[in-house]
């Protein structure tokens, strides 16, 4: 894998070598959400944002399509009082 050198000695177009073991040591965190018998899985950001709307509405006593973007796109899931979801936080290197 060639990463270019930005802000080095390195010339124009020039790219640098990255040791194996510093990307293989990388720690990628990614969350799980599960609806509806499906889990959609997504950055802690996204988690957060779809997790602080769905509270708002349950907590509104209101039901709506909530919007969840999530590695295989996005999604608008359906949120009330009744609707089961939970979140799982993986984390892997």
């Amino acid at each position: 894998m060639a990463i270019q050198a930005v802000g080095t000695d390195a010339t124009a177009g020039e790219s640098v070598k990255a040791p194996a073991e510093s990307i293989e040591s990388i720690t990628v965190a990614h969350e799980i959400i599960h609806h509806g018998g499906r889990q959609f899985i997504c950055t802690p950001e996204m988690a957060r944002i779809f997790l602080t709307h769905a509270q708002q509405v349950i907590e509104s006593g209101d039901e709506q399509l909530v919007p969840l973007l999530h590695s295989g796109g996005i999604e608008l899931l359906l949120v009330s009082r009744a609707t089961p979801y939970s979140l799982d936080v993986v984390s892997s290197s």
